[in-house]
């Protein structure tokens, strides 16, 4: 295992090396009118070279008649050549990061960042190479931040050792899925050599029953394996999946809450434009995880819909209200033009219909540079149990062409290869988005010029209902939002230190007073023994974990008077079914946004007696 691993890190750095010294190129003429030839000209060659000798490393390696088995020498030269590499970066960041504010700034850390997220991937085969690049690049810059002495050089820092962490865990995680990878392929070559002498076993003792029938019985025994195996393997990829969502989803819940923060105090116009490009990133990064876990689960089978009352109107108002802020920032109008007949009362999942149309609209919006984004929601036939609603999205963008149209849907694909460079995406929206027309027993039709506009439209079928809607709130976003004044005491069960601050902040910024539980435990004891308004309470704690702890708390209070609200990373159906089961009355995913957790909360709690905007 550990020669192929080594093999293909060997292989793979034939692409990482090449770009690296285009990169080193680039970089050098960027810095070279601001510093010193002294400086630049020995780093370039010092850099080059580095990269040079991982092509004559590999090389040498491939040159080998035959694969040498004894691979301690060539991992020592792997790790030593990724290390000098990530060295020549970290010279870079140490010589190149000024003291004053400037914009080499911003290159050097971005230009460190993409270093260093995409050679993760090429050096995933061997983690210490990996490790050694990461820290190499990135150290230097740590302590050269520090050293500027700046407003915010200390949150920086700290930003630079969470990468850092992040880095180090995925890199772990990395290379461990190599592994797996590579065994379970070795598996599978077994097996089918296996399959293969099962069926010369049946040819040459065709004529004897007795033998074909204990073929038989061997045969299905190693099917039912198999099976198995694959179960695991299936059941293994879902919980990896579940696990990274919820260790990914918890620090940027910290990071997302800490970047508002920051940005309600006092920042010159250059920093508060920071803190926006570095939250935006954020949101984008959460995006993209939550439709690779909805990816995830279409292509698995498990996509499941709810059938809950809502008003297709505060649906719709809800993501118009939420993407805004967005159009405005280009300078766009985002019109909705709401049929006056629409059914008040339908039966469907709100929250995948919301889904839908905040990947329709957020899309017309990147795709234009001007104009107008129309979103149009009306009743196309209406019987006695059944109401048929149309939705469409109508923007002045780019257009597509013909060919396009018939990719657009695939996953990971976009119009054209250029626009993951220009507007940036994964192509994944749009194949989610279909996947979830479909499901709920439409498609999206498409109808566009190049140049001209788009123009995205479906039309699903809902049963009515006249009982009341239950599909949330109408939520406000950016500037417009004021966060409202509550009343009452709030108990927080939340056992990271830097969710617990974010939170506290923001249920301060509503006028609530707040209680801590680190742990389960302590959480039933509080909410027993103390008069609280509501709970805020994760699922993931030490000892007695979030849903055990409702389980007790409902048992000995069984009336339901104290409102208990969800707050975890676990973001799966089956996670908000298990809270409801236990006994709790709402469900926040984290990162929280500050809007849904003072909708929630408006909901359980005593009434606003006044407002306050969230500056």
């Amino acid at each position: 295992m550990e020669v192929e691993l080594l093999r293909t890190a060997y292989y793979d750095s034939k692409y990482g090396a090449p770009f690296a010294m285009l990169v080193v190129l680039l970089f050098g003429f960027a810095v070279f009118p601001a510093f010193s030839p002294r400086i630049v000209v020995p780093w370039l060659a010092f850099a080059l070279s580095c990269n040079l000798l991982r092509l004559i490393t590999r090389w040498l390696y491939l040159r080998q008649p035959v694969p040498d088995e004894k691979t301690e020498r060539w991992d020592i030269a792997f790790v030593a050549v990724s290390a000098l590499t990530g060295l020549s970066w970290g010279f870079a960041a140490w010589f190149f990061y000024t003291s004053e504010e400037s914009g080499y700034r911003v290159v050097i850390v971005l230009v460190l960042a993409g270093m260093t997220t995409g050679v993760s991937r090429l050096l995933a085969p061997i983690v210490a190479a990996n490790l050694s690049y990461i820290y190499l690049s990135i150290g230097p810059l740590m302590v050269r931040v520090l050293l500027s002495a700046g407003a915010h050089s200390g949150v920086l820092a700290a930003m630079c050792v969470l990468y850092l962490s992040y880095m180090t865990i995925a890199a772990v995680q990395q290379v461990r899925t190599l592994r797996r990878t590579i065994r379970l392929g070795y598996e599978n070559a077994a097996l089918v050599e296996s399959l293969g002498a099962a069926k010369e076993h049946a040819e040459n003792f065709n004529r004897d029953l007795s033998a074909e029938i204990a073929r038989r019985e061997v045969v299905e025994r190693e099917l039912r394996a198999t099976s198995e195996r694959a179960a695991a393997a299936s059941q293994a990829k879902s919980a990896f999946l579940a696990t990274m969502s919820h260790e990914i989803r918890t620090p940027m819940n910290g990071i997302i809450g800490m970047l508002r923060i920051v940005n309600e105090t006092a920042l010159n116009q250059s920093q508060r434009e920071y803190i926006e490009t570095a939250a935006t990133s954020a949101d984008t990064l959460l995006e993209l995880l939550s439709d690779i876990l909805d990816f995830s689960k279409i292509e698995a089978g498990r996509l499941e819909l709810e059938t809950i009352a809502f008003s297709p109107t505060t649906v719709v108002r809800s993501v118009t209200d939420l993407l805004r802020p967005r159009a405005k920032a280009k300078g766009l109008e985002l019109e909705l033009d709401l049929d006056p007949h629409l059914s008040v009362g339908l039966l469907g999942d709100p929250t995948r219909l919301r889904q839908i149309l905040f990947n329709l609209i957020g899309n017309a919006i990147k795709f234009t540079d001007r104009g107008q984004i129309r979103v149009r929601v009306a009743s196309e036939a209406v019987e006695n149990h059944r109401a048929t609603i149309l939705f469409s999205v109508t923007d002045t963008g780019i257009g597509i062409d013909s060919d396009a149209r018939q990719r657009i849907f695939h996953p990971f694909t976009q119009a054209d290869s250029s626009m993951s460079r220009r507007f940036g995406g994964t192509g994944l929206g749009l194949g989610i988005s279909q996947k979830l027309v479909e499901a709920m027993g439409s498609t999206i039709a498409v109808h566009s010029e190049v140049g001209r506009g788009s123009t995205f439209e479906f039309a699903i079928r809902f049963h009515r209902t006249e009982g009341p809607e239950s599909s949330g709130h109408r939520s406000a976003n950016g500037d417009d939002f004021v966060v409202p004044r509550l009343q009452g005491r709030v108990l927080v069960v939340e056992d990271d230190r830097i969710n617990q601050r974010v939170i506290g902040h923001f249920l301060k910024k509503m006028g609530l007073e707040t209680g801590l539980a680190e742990d389960g435990r302590t959480a039933v004891k509080r909410a027993l023994e103390e008069n609280w308004d509501a709970v805020l309470m994760d699922c993931h704690l030490p000892g007695l974990d979030g849903l055990e702890a409702t389980r007790q708390i409902r048992a000995q209070r069984p009336d339901r008077t104290l409102p208990i609200i969800a707050l975890t990373a676990n973001v799966s159906t089956e996670d908000r079914a298990a809270c409801l089961a236990a006994g709790m009355d709402d469900f926040l995913a984290k990162p929280v946004r500050v809007e849904l957790l003072a909708a929630t909360l408006q909901k359980r709690l005593r009434k606003p007696t006044a407002t306050t905007g969230l500056s």
